[in-house]
């Protein structure tokens, strides 16, 4: 959005992004999100001492029980469910201790903890969840993504206790992979197949039931609704201990203690690489303490929440004085995120001495809220930052994220302070979009420095932004240098179903906004493999663009000539690896799309498509590199069975029969079909990577 005008068109798209700009047409309702300068404050960092000392640690009596003399085997085999039970049990009724799980591996199902007792997970110890989840019933109170239910039960779950913890250095694994939870989440990268169940018609439900306002015991899921637990959830407890552990292999998030006070998370190492696999997610709770922990996880490292859009405001409950350091993060979506279950709003979240490093690692600090949370952000410090690289920005501030715009209430982010952080390698330094009329507030870096910075920052609605020596690539920036021309360029590469004559690309120019360039190097008869013998890969790297959108596979088919065939499992895999590979080192970001089909129909008046092999393959090396994925081999022949075989004629051009006459082509696109599949490719890209919904109309 490069102005008022273009923010306007976007959100009256639908009627409530109509909604959502009445909404803030008022000095009123500025008035109310507007805030007091920050400098009145004084030294934020000077409350750091008094949160600090209102986090203790609970103390436990040294008292031990021992698993084992309670019947459970350490043998991985038999189920301990019941000795760990009566173990929890016994340490509570004599008035707490240790219930202490000894070398060996143990499997069991959910573990309930009670007041004043320490699961001690001794060195050498496995508490191995099973994969049963009949195992994790009956359903207890929870949250599941921001919003309250009644589901599976937590592996490790307490429910308004006092004094409870998980310590030693053993590992918690929770026994998840691609045939066990993570298929639920509905991905085939995670093991989901077409036809198999999976969690979005529940998702959807719940979400349902907490915007009328439904009864949390009238919002009853488990069972045939395929919505996975977290791993640990302490809820409404006070005084809760986690360190030390290790934990792999989760359902879904691994820590997530909600309307807890007292809070600390210390030295637990966590790797977990499944969807939704977050490393510590404290919502809704206060006075939290993570410290010396490292994250290599599938999804955010650490994100701070406090709810989800009516359930959130229901119960109206923010994440305060929460206090970050010493943590070392490597994969993950964001190192430090806040967000986007975020509508009971977060304050004061302090975050400093940590090291986040890695190229799956996507931003460093990250912040995510849209129109449909309505979050409320404030007083959030960040000092002594060490970043290596990071595949996306440093610091990014995306109001854009999933529904953006189109909601009735406003985000609001607003004091946000980075101090002395250092980052090594990025796309962009920043990523920061707000609103127009509902702008990022008071933004402040000060003694900053980004090195190997690949792309001008994107900095868009800000109204307050300071930088104090801040250097990008060895030189002092300010606002108008941080940003550059402030224009993205989009380059498009592949064959003729994406050129200029033939293909989805000049439709997709019309779908992008006036501060988008759209460079097409697409080039007719072109396979994954001539196009970069010919050198057109390195012309379209030589570009400079922001993104690439990669797209082969027509030219790359048996029959195509020795100088343009690849085999789908290893040349043409290895080039579409090549290709993501070497965006990235250019500084782009690479987002893969499957080739759209040709529109052939078979017997039964349904596309029959021979591109299946190479979509394949896309879809994988888009898995293994964690690179943004469109499936327009899907999408083109869903759409085009809905429209039928006569219907879909008219996405096409008529071309020569090579008899004087002309035939119907049924592998290119006419400006019909050119701006029907462009618009298909232009709403996905908003989908797979949230960033770019401001560029696409």
């Amino acid at each position: 959005m490069s102005d008022r005008r273009d923010f306007v068109k976007q959100v009256l798209a639908g009627t409530a992004g109509a909604v959502f700009l009445n909404s803030l047409s008022s000095a009123e309702a500025f008035a109310r999100v507007r805030p007091q300068t920050p400098a009145a404050a004084g030294d934020p960092w000077a409350r750091v001492p008094e949160i600090l000392k209102r986090i203790k640690p609970p103390v436990f009596p040294r008292r031990d029980f021992v698993v084992t003399k309670y019947g459970a085997v350490a043998d991985g085999k038999t189920d301990c469910t019941e000795a760990f039970r009566k173990a929890v049990a016994a340490c509570n009724k004599a008035g707490g201790g240790r219930v202490v799980v000894p070398a060996g591996v143990f499997l069991t199902g959910t573990i309930h903890l009670l007041s004043n007792v320490n699961l001690h997970v001794s060195e050498g110890a496995t508490v191995k969840f099973t994969q049963e989840p009949k195992a994790y019933l009956p359903l207890v109170f929870s949250r599941w993504e921001g919003m309250e239910l009644m589901n599976y039960s937590p592996l490790i779950y307490a429910f308004e206790q006092q004094n409870i913890a998980v310590t030693g250095t053993g590992t918690l694994d929770g026994n998840s992979d691609d045939e066990h939870w993570w298929p639920w989440k509905g991905q085939e990268r995670h093991g989901w197949k077409k036809g198999e169940p999976n969690q979005l018609k529940a998702r959807k439900t719940l979400e349902e039931l907490t915007e009328r306002g439904t009864p949390v015991s009238e919002r009853v899921f488990g069972e045939g609704h395929y919505l996975r637990p977290q791993f640990v959830q302490p809820y409404r407890c006070t005084n809760v201990l986690i360190e030390g552990v290790q934990i792999i292999n989760s359902p879904m998030w691994e820590l997530n203690p909600v309307l807890c006070t007292n809070v600390t998370v210390r030295k637990v190492r966590i790797q977990s690489h499944g969807p939704n696999n977050d490393g510590c997610d404290p919502e809704s709770c206060r006075d939290v303490l993570i410290e010396d922990c490292t994250f290599d996880t599938g999804d955010d490292c650490i994100a701070v929440k406090s709810g989800r859009n009516a359930d959130g405001r229901r119960l109206n409950v923010p994440s305060e004085n929460i206090i970050i350091r010493g943590c070392q993060m490597k994969d993950g979506h964001g190192g430090v995120t806040i967000g986007s279950e975020i509508s009971g709003g977060v304050r004061y979240l302090f975050a400093e001495n940590c090291t986040m490093d890695s190229p799956n690692l996507d931003h460093a600090l990250r912040f995510k809220n849209n129109a449909v949370r309505g979050g409320l952000l404030e007083n959030i410090f960040f000092r002594n930052i060490t970043v290596g690289q990071v595949a996306h920005a440093v610091l990014t501030v995306d109001f854009n994220y999933e529904e953006g715009a189109k909601g009735e209430f406003t985000p609001v982010v607003r004091n946000l302070v980075v101090d002395g952080l250092k980052s090594g390698k990025s796309r962009h330094a920043l990523d920061v979009q707000g609103f127009a009329n509902a702008p990022v507030y008071d933004l402040r870096l000060k003694d900053c420095t980004f090195e190997n910075v690949a792309q001008p920052s994107v900095v868009k609605n800000v109204s307050g932004l300071t930088l104090e020596n801040v250097r990008v690539n060895g030189k002092l920036v300010d606002r108008e240098t941080l940003a550059g021309s402030g224009k993205l360029k989009i380059v498009l590469v592949g064959d003729s179903t994406v050129g200029e004559s033939d293909g989805w690309g000049p439709g997709f120019k019309r779908f992008v906004g006036s501060d988008v360039e759209v460079v097409n190097m697409a080039k007719n008869g072109r396979s994954s493999k001539s196009f970069i013998a010919e050198g057109w890969w390195q012309k379209a790297l030589d570009e400079k663009g922001d993104y690439i959108l990669i797209q082969f596979g027509h030219n790359d088919m048996p029959g195509k000539g020795p100088e343009r065939e690849t085999d789908p499992e290893t040349t043409y895999a290895a080039n579409i690896a090549r290709y993501v590979d070497e965006a990235r080192a250019a500084g782009a970001k690479p987002i893969l799309i499957t080739s759209l089909t040709r529109r052939r129909f078979g017997k039964d008046d349904r596309i029959d498509s021979d591109l299946f092999p190479y979509a394949n393959v896309v879809k994988r090396v888009a898995a293994e590199k964690r690179v943004p994925f469109i499936d327009l081999h899907a999408l083109s022949i869903a759409l085009i069975d809905r429209m039928g075989r006569k219907a879909s004629d008219e996405l096409g051009k008529m071309k020569s029969d090579g008899k004087g006459g002309q035939e119907m082509d049924y592998t290119h696109l006419g400006q019909k079909g050119s701006e029907v599949f462009g618009k298909v490719v232009a709403d996905e890209l908003r989908k797979v990577e949230p960033s770019l919904a401001a560029y696409v109309k």
